[in-house]
C-alpha cells in the first residue's frame, strides 16, 4: 500500500460515497464496475452476485428507473474503516438511508430503506477496490415504486406431476 493509513481510509470512504452518487444517478454500469472483482450480497437472500456483469444485471432487473434515474438519494454515514496490519486490505461498516421521491405530482420524498453495509477492500496497484459487500436491510418501507418487487420473489415451484401408473 502506498500512502498513510489516513489516505487509505479517505480513499475507502470516497469509494463508499462514489457508490451512492452512481446509483442515485442511475449509472448502473458504473455501479457494477465498482464490484468488478467483488461479491455483492444481501442478508436473507441466497443470491451472491459476482463481478460487474452480475451486479449491473441485477440492478437493471430489479430497479425502476424514471427517465434514467431511480429518484433516490442514498445517505451514507457512521463510516468506520479498519485497516489490516499489512495495509493491503481493509473492512468498513456504514449506515445507509435511502430517500425516494415519487414521480407523481404532490408526493413528498420519503425514507424507504435504512440499513448497514459491511464491506471488504483490497489495495491493488495503489487503488482501493471492493472485494465484498454484505447489505443488511434493517428498516424496510414501501419499495413498490423503487423496485420491481415481483422480480425479487422466486417463482413458485412447478406443481408436482403424479407418478404414472
Amino acid at each position: 500500500m502506498s500512502g498513510s493509513a489516513a489516505d487509505a481510509r479517505a480513499a475507502i470512504t470516497d469509494l463508499l460515497f462514489e457508490y451512492a452518487h452512481l446509483i442515485d444517478a442511475g449509472e448502473l454500469d458504473a455501479v457494477g464496475a465498482l464490484f468488478a472483482d467483488a461479491t455483492y450480497r444481501t442478508v436473507g437472500h441466497d443470491v451472491v452476485l459476482r463481478g460487474a456483469a452480475d451486479v449491473t444485471g441485477a440492478q437493471r432487473y430489479v430497479m425502476r428507473l424514471y427517465d434514467g434515474s431511480p429518484r433516490t438519494h442514498h445517505n451514507i454515514g457512521n463510516v468506520t474503516v479498519s485497516m489490516d496490519p499489512s495495509g493491503a486490505t481493509a473492512t468498513s461498516r456504514a449506515y445507509f438511508t435511502v430517500i425516494f421521491h415519487p414521480p407523481a405530482p404532490g408526493q413528498d420524498p420519503r425514507v424507504i430503506l435504512t440499513g448497514r453495509y459491511e464491506d471488504t477492500f483490497a489495495c491493488e496497484d495503489g487503488t482501493w477496490q471492493f472485494t465484498d459487500r454484505l447489505i443488511h436491510m434493517d428498516q424496510v418501507g414501501d419499495l413498490s415504486e423503487h423496485l420491481h418487487l415481483d422480480r425479487l420473489r422466486p417463482a413458485p415451484p412447478e406443481p408436482a406431476t403424479p407418478p404414472e401408473r
